[in-house]
């Protein structure tokens, strides 16, 4: 029997260089978003925003960034492949304030299992999936480092 888990979770420095390639691909696009990354809890481990951005739209990504941490896969995969054929499932999570159900949220991966999620909130949502798909495979490339591995 299981008593104790060893929970991994993103590092603050693995955080903050992934919200800059986030960063430089809003910059990119010409779009102006927040962009939160967080622990595999929801919980904040680094947050910004482009200067002309909403001054809320960090919330929409860390909400993107929870459910892409604590899912394991991307906010449109987990739509796709989850959502749209259970009606039920779909009311629920959608009833729930801290969830939002909008392509944009990509988990961080580190040997095989989500250490963390990155969501991106502020530009249509496939712009917004973008700029987080960009910040998560920097992501990868530093988990896939001879250091990290």
């Amino acid at each position: 029997m299981e008593l104790v888990r060893a929970v991994r979770y993103v590092t603050y420095e693995a955080a903050a260089e992934t919200l800059r390639a986030g960063l430089a691909k809003a910059a990119e696009l010409g779009v102006n978003v927040g962009i939160v990354v967080t622990d595999t809890l929801g919980e904040v481990v680094a947050a910004a925003r482009t200067d002309n951005a909403g001054p809320r739209t960090w919330r929409g990504g860390l909400m993107k960034a929870t459910v892409a941490a604590s899912m394991g896969r991307t906010t449109r995969e987990f739509i796709e492949g989850r959502l749209k054929g259970d009606e039920v499932l779909w009311r629920a999570m959608s009833a729930n304030p801290d969830t939002f159900l909008v392509p944009g949220g990509a988990p961080l991966i580190y040997q095989g299992k989500s250490v963390g999620g990155v969501g991106v909130s502020g530009g249509h949502y496939d712009d917004d999936e973008r700029v987080a798909d960009a910040a998560a495979a920097r992501f990868a490339e530093l988990a896939g480092a001879p250091e990290n591995g």
